[in-house]
Parts: structure tokens; C-alpha cells; sequence
């Protein structure tokens, strides 16, 4: 192997082409349009334009991408993961072409890409499964499969993963509808519109081993994994090895997956997830490629797996057998995420103004992005992982929580607060969560209030020579004055109103410094540039603030504040609003930048609250628009198929009286 392409997008092409350079191969780079400018391109030798938007047209486009390798005389592809990393067809494409494909065979990425298949072969594997029914063209009688499985039950895609294409049914009434959604999802995501009923466990953990197999007939594990923190069926923490396993039912999982792996003769990285109750553990399914989470397996066992994968794909034996495999520690990784989590998880997207974390505080930093990137609405949320190791898991557990608060991360909504109020409960730190725990405790999505010293931080920079930089009209001065009024909106649309008077001299306490009527005691102690030293009510902290640029009296300025207690952000809100039946009467508008996938309601239709009025769909996920009043439909503005702005109104609501 001497050029090898990498048909893949953000930090996984970064990661694969960090190991082919210890492997001394030349690496290919492919880009779509939105990611010209990603920071992954400057790992690569050189790259091919994919033009165009939509997954689609670019990262999922076979002859665009095998041609890219064509023309740049690449010998070999690794497909990273999502995208075309389980895809049977490409990797068959890849073969066909006489080009090395970093790894399984097409025929075990077809049997285990199909979530029903894969559990036939894991029942001919003696691997345990969940009752299940396929549901195929001729199936006629949905109700009596239904009966059959028994509720609650899930509505799966047979192919793909990362959450999609996946419906929690309660009862029966609901089951028709979550078909069709689910056979939506998966025909968007994955091309294949196949789905099956699985019995749902109320409260499994979730459970994966990694395998190893290369071409001479040898097949190793690398330990467990634990990723039962997930919300809507994606994952947010893993951690090796799993916590609170007893011995035997570990080595059992190990054993069958080692098992399923050689009954398929598997080769390359691959794993298996199991659904974990009690003392049992059911199949879920198989991946046939390298995991998000792969960076925890790493740093537990001392070993590159991507570099692994390179060496298997060349025809190398694994340097290792199973009594090698040796595990030192506990790492845990965070998917830091452009989402809301106070608002659904729900995705969001625009430029990042800053990102910044330290370089050498032992945390390894999987990002994909930079400063001055955008998170684009047409690829997966995630905008870096953040991996820590310690030789407890405690102390992995600290470590993460420190990295994620000195995390600089200005522009799109992110989960960082989210995913360090989990790490900071007690639940989470003794272990004791299932798949879905984090839907039961709601507490721990709640917004937090701002902090005084971040609203007292925006204030004093604003008075201390940046005032073009924020809506405050304010400076130093002995002139009496009245009370300067601010209201300032957080990310969640909490509203904050401030009244100060500044002080008459530099290190003075302020003169008036309210927060929503109650007094604090506030003083200016030092600042150089972005940075000040901020006391409130006899506690002072280190604080950097910014803001996304120069405003108006009347413009909205978001303003990002870093300190020892995590990142705040605001906006200073206008001093005139405008009032917005829409808002009122159901927010029919779109959430973000997306593709009307249905339209459920006409002209003239009374609808209740929660109504579903329209399903858009944005960044690989449906989001279905709701009513939230008693309302009247006066007018639909979109139609199925149309590409929408974030904001656009999608249908017109006067409430019902």
C-alpha cells in the first residue's frame, strides 16, 4: 500500500491519515463544497473536490469517490466511518477496481449490514438474541407482528446505525405510523427502506466488544465497551473497559463475539453491541468498521487500531494473539456535539468564531473543526471528541470534566454543558446508568442560570475601551447618571436584566450592579485585551470574554464569557421587540436549515396542541414541527420536497377562541 484515499469528512480523515504517515503511505483527501475549508484537509498530501452539497452527491457518491482515486493513482480506500464504511456495495466497487479496501469483504459487510441477517448468523453462533419479526413487502398483518413481539417494542432499520431509523412503539395504535417514519429515515440515511420489530428492554446497558480478524484466520478482542449514555439512540460517553461487569458475563460477551467474528472470517476492526440486563446479554448487532469510540480502546490497550487496520488490509497477520492484549487504566470519551440539548438535542448549525483548548494537558483531542469553521446542516453534528485516561475511573472521570470546562467553543449551540452535568452525578460516577437513563433524569438537560461573574465580566469589558463591541452605553466617569438598563438573553431563552452604574474611578466597586433586582457588590480588579480579573460580592475570578463582532445600538451581539466555572453565553437583546403569533400560537417554523420531508395538515384544519404539522428533516435526523395551542390553520407555505431556511415559516396558525 503506497497512496491511500480516505473516503471520509472531519476528524476521522484526519485520524486515518495521522496513522498512514506512520505507516510511510501517501494520503488522499476527498471535499465537498461546505468543507473546503475544514481543518482535516491540512493532514492530507493532497485532495480531491467532491462538488457539491448533500451527502449524497459527494461522500456517498461511489463513482465520484472511485474516480477521485482513480485520478489521483491511489492503490487503496479506507472508508472511516459512516458515509460508505458499511456499505457492501462500495466495498465491492473498491475490489472491483483492483484497489485495496481498509476493511472486511463485501460479503461480510452485506450479512452483518443487515441487522437481520446479522442475527440469524449470531443464532447459528449461539450468540444470544431478542425476539424479533422482519416486515417485508408482503407483510399484510402489522397488528398481529406486533402481538407477536410483544410491547414496547422498537421499529429498526435493517441497515446502517447511529441511531437512525429507530421508533419506540408503546402500543399498537401507534406501530403503523412509526413504520412509515422509520422507513423513511432509513431510506434517506441508508439507502434501504427495510425495517423489523425488535422487544425493547426498559433498562439494558449497552454493551460492545472490540474484534480483530486478519486474513490468515486469526481473531482477537480488545476488551469492552460501555456507551449507555445516549439520547435519541446516539451515543455521548463511552468508556473502556465497562464498569460494574461481573467477570464471568464479560469474558462470555468476549467469547461470542470472538466467536461470531470466526464463524464469518472477519477481518479488520469490528464490533459488537450487545444490550445488557441482569446477568444477561442479547445480540444487537454488528459493526463492520472502525467505531467513533475506538480512541477509548486505544488508550486502554496501548494499541493504534486504525494503524492495525492499514496493517491486516496489506495482508499482515496480527502482531498480537489474545494473550497479548493487556489493559491499563479506564478512558472515557465525550462527542462534543452542535446541539441543544435544553431544547430537544436539537441540532444547530452556523460559523465558529473560536475554538480553543489547551495543547498539552494530557487530554487527546479529536477535532474537527477550527476557528473560523461552519458547522454545516448537511453532514453528522458532532464537532469534536474529547478523550481523557486515568488510572481510575474516577479519575478519567475528573479529567474529562476539566477538559470539557476549559473547552472554548464560540458559535452554534453546544451539549458541553450537558455532558458535564453527567459527568458531575452521582448516578453517572458510580456507574449505575442503562440506555435510558439520561431520558429519565431531565434535571440533568436543565439550563443552568448565568453566572454574576459572566454577566458582571460582559459588563466591565464593555466599559473598559470595548464599548463599539457591545450594545452598553456606558464608560467611566464622576458625571451622575441614572442607572444604565441592559437585558441580556442566554441560549435557552432565559431573559436577564441588568441595571448598573459605573464606578467613578478604574478598581472601584460599581456603583449599582443589579441582576434581576437583587444587588451584588462588583469591582473591576484588572483586564488586559479579552481577559479580567472580575469580583462579585467578594469572590473574584480569572474571566475571557468576546463577542462575534462590532453592533449597533439596537443589533443583537452575542458575547461568549470563559472561566473556572465552564463558558457562558448571551445576547444582548434589542431594546424594541416585536410580537409573533406564530410563536405563540405553535412556532411553526423551521428549526434550521432543512428538507420538508411531510406535510400533515391543509388550509382551514383545527389543530390541538402537539398537532403534528410538518416534518422537516436536517442533518440526517427528522424533526417533526408541532402545534403547541389550540389552533386554526389559515395557510400552508411549504410543500413536501422543498428546501427550507432556518426560521422560514412553514405554516400559518390564528389561535382557536
Amino acid at each position: 500500500m503506497h497512496r491511500l484515499l480516505i473516503a471520509n469528512r472531519a476528524e476521522v480523515a484526519s485520524r486515518v491519515a495521522r496513522a498512514a504517515r506512520t505507516r510511510g503511505i501517501q494520503t488522499v483527501g476527498l471535499y465537498s463544497d461546505p468543507d473546503a475549508t475544514l481543518p482535516y484537509l491540512d493532514d492530507v498530501d493532497e485532495a480531491v473536490s467532491l462538488p457539491g452539497v448533500s451527502a449524497t452527491d459527494t461522500y456517498l457518491n461511489i463513482v465520484a469517490v472511485l474516480d477521485a482515486a482513480r485520478r489521483t493513482n491511489c492503490d487503496a480506500i479506507h472508508p472511516g466511518y459512516g458515509f460508505l464504511a458499511e456499505s457492501a456495495e462500495f466495498a465491492n466497487a473498491v475490489t472491483t477496481a483492483g484497489l485495496t479496501f481498509v476493511g472486511p469483504s463485501a460479503e461480510c459487510v452485506a450479512a452483518m449490514g443487515s441487522k437481520v441477517q446479522a442475527k440469524q448468523l449470531a443464532r447459528k453462533a449461539s450468540v444470544p438474541v431478542l425476539p424479533d419479526a422482519v416486515i417485508t413487502d408482503a407483510t399484510v398483518d402489522l397488528a398481529e407482528l406486533g402481538r407477536q413481539v410483544g410491547y414496547p417494542l422498537l421499529v429498526k432499520a435493517s441497515a446502517g446505525g447511529g441511531g437512525r431509523g429507530i421508533r419506540l412503539v408503546e402500543s399498537a395504535d401507534e406501530l403503523a405510523a412509526a413504520v412509515t417514519s422509520a422507513q423513511r429515515e432509513a431510506r434517506t440515511s441508508f439507502g434501504d427502506e427495510t425495517v423489523f420489530l425488535e422487544r425493547f428492554l426498559a433498562g439494558p446497558r449497552h454493551i460492545e466488544i472490540q474484534v480483530f480478524g486478519d486474513t490468515h484466520g486469526n481473531v482477537v478482542h480488545l476488551g469492552d465497551r460501555e456507551c449507555s449514555v445516549q439520547r435519541r439512540h446516539q451515543k455521548l460517553l463511552e468508556e473502556c473497559p465497562a464498569s460494574l461487569v461481573e467477570a464471568g458475563l464479560r469474558a462470555a460477551m468476549a467469547e461470542a463475539a470472538v466467536r461470531l467474528a470466526a464463524e464469518i472470517g472477519y477481518v479488520g476492526a469490528g464490533t459488537c453491541e450487545f444490550l445488557v440486563q441482569g446477568d444477561e446479554y442479547f445480540f444487537l448487532e454488528m459493526n463492520t468498521r472502525l467505531q467513533v469510540e475506538h480512541t477509548v480502546t486505544e488508550q486502554v490497550t496501548g494499541l493504534d487500531l486504525v494503524a492495525l487496520q492499514i496493517d491486516v488490509a496489506s495482508g499482515a497477520p496480527l502482531p498480537i494473539t489474545q494473550c497479548d492484549v493487556t489493559f491499563t487504566g479506564h478512558a472515557i470519551q465525550a462527542r462534543v456535539c452542535a446541539e441543544n440539548p435544553h431544547a430537544g438535542w436539537l441540532p444547530s448549525t452556523g460559523p465558529i468564531h473560536r475554538y480553543w483548548h489547551p495543547a498539552d494537558d494530557g487530554v487527546r483531542y479529536e477535532d474537527g473543526v477550527a476557528s473560523g469553521s461552519t458547522i454545516s446542516p448537511h453532514y453528522d453534528s458532532m464537532i469534536t471528541k474529547v478523550i481523557a485516561t486515568g488510572g481510575t475511573r474516577i479519575d478519567a472521570i475528573n479529567t474529562l470534566h476539566a477538559a470539557l470546562t476549559g473547552l472554548q467553543l464560540h458559535g452554534p449551540a453546544t451539549n458541553v454543558v450537558a455532558l458535564r452535568s453527567i459527568l458531575a452525578d452521582p448516578d453517572y460516577r458510580s456507574g449505575q446508568v442503562t440506555v435510558n437513563w439520561l431520558e429519565q433524569r431531565p434535571d440533568l438537560v436543565v439550563a443552568p442560570p448565568l453566572p454574576p461573574h459572566a454577566l458582571a465580566t460582559a459588563v466591565i469589558a464593555s466599559i473598559a475601551g470595548e464599548s463599539d463591541r457591545f450594545a452598553l452605553p456606558a464608560a467611566w466617569s464622576n458625571t451622575a447618571r441614572p442607572p444604565v438598563q441592559l437585558t441580556v438573553t442566554d441560549d435557552h431563552g432565559a431573559s436577564y436584566q441588568v441595571d448598573y452604574r459605573p464606578p467613578a474611578r478604574g478598581g472601584e466597586a460599581f456603583g449599582l450592579f443589579r441582576i434581576d433586582g437583587v444587588q451584588h457588590t462588583v469591582r473591576a480588579l484588572s483586564g488586559d485585551g479579552a481577559r479580567h480579573r472580575v469580583e462579585v460580592d467578594g469572590i473574584a475570578r480569572n474571566q475571557s470574554v468576546r463577542t462575534d463582532g462590532d453592533v449597533d445600538c439596537d443589533a443583537q451581539t452575542r458575547v461568549w464569557v470563559n472561566g473556572t466555572d465552564g463558558q457562558s453565553s448571551f445576547t444582548v437583546a434589542p431594546r424594541f421587540t416585536e410580537s409573533n403569533i406564530d410563536a405563540i400560537a405553535g412556532g411553526p417554523t423551521s428549526p434550521m436549515p432543512g428538507t420538508v420531508l411531510s406535510v400533515h395538515v391543509t388550509a382551514g384544519q383545527e389543530v390541538s396542541a402537539g398537532d403534528r404539522l410538518v416534518v422537516v428533516e436536517a442533518m440526517k435526523m427528522e424533526h417533526v414541527i408541532r402545534a403547541s395551542a389550540d389552533s386554526v390553520v389559515t395557510g400552508v407555505l411549504v410543500e413536501t420536497g422543498q428546501s427550507v431556511t432556518a426560521g422560514r415559516i412553514l405554516v400559518e396558525l390564528e389561535e382557536r377562541t
